[in-house]
């Protein structure tokens, strides 16, 4: 019997098989683990050079209309590829310009770009605007403000980064005048 024990602890077939059973779980929750850490990073540079671009065009021109900011809009949709925007993203961009006591105030508002509606964290259309501490505007000044949100769903597991909200937000000035007015 204690022959039999020693010839059984002496056997090396399966060794590998053991080896490769039980690191196969670590394997496969870092191979998922990589792939949602990168898909997570790659759609949030995405919602960032979306905001960026909407805001840094919409700032470059002299006037604006519903119409530009449609196709601006569709512009937005083309940036997101290969990720769906449609459906699980929306953009919001602002014209704010301080009042005479000089309050930041939200001129006009355009809202777009998929049938995930959201509120606009910087508030509403002719409010008072809500901009990030020690940003200030001076009399006369205007800043175009574009938020993006981007409803971010995981691909495979819930645990490595949780779904949720993207959100991100650019702050351009008008290069030619200000942009108080948004036409049709």
């Amino acid at each position: 019997m204690l022959r039999s024990i020693k010839k059984f602890l002496r056997l090396q077939e399966g060794v590998a098989f053991v080896e490769f059973a039980i690191t196969l779980p670590f394997l496969l929750a870092l191979f998922m683990g990589a792939v949602e850490v990168t898909r997570y990073i790659l759609i949030a540079q995405k919602v960032e050079k979306a905001t960026v671009t909407i805001s840094d065009v919409v700032a470059q021109e002299k006037t604006i209309g519903t119409t530009a900011m449609n196709q601006l809009i569709t512009a937005v949709s083309q940036v997101m590829q290969p990720y769906t925007f449609s459906t699980n993203g929306y953009v919001i961009v602002s014209s704010v310009t301080p009042n005479a006591g000089g309050t930041p105030t939200i001129q006009w508002q355009y809202k777009g770009g998929g049938t995930w509606a959201q509120s606009s964290k910087i508030g509403s259309s002719g409010g008072t605007a809500t901009l990030p501490t020690g940003f200030t505007l001076s009399a006369g000044e205007n800043v175009i403000i574009a938020e993006v949100y981007y409803n971010y769903t995981t691909l495979m597991v819930n645990s490595v980064i949780p779904g949720g909200t993207i959100y991100k937000t650019a702050f351009f000035k008008p290069r030619l005048g200000t942009l108080n007015t948004l036409g049709s």
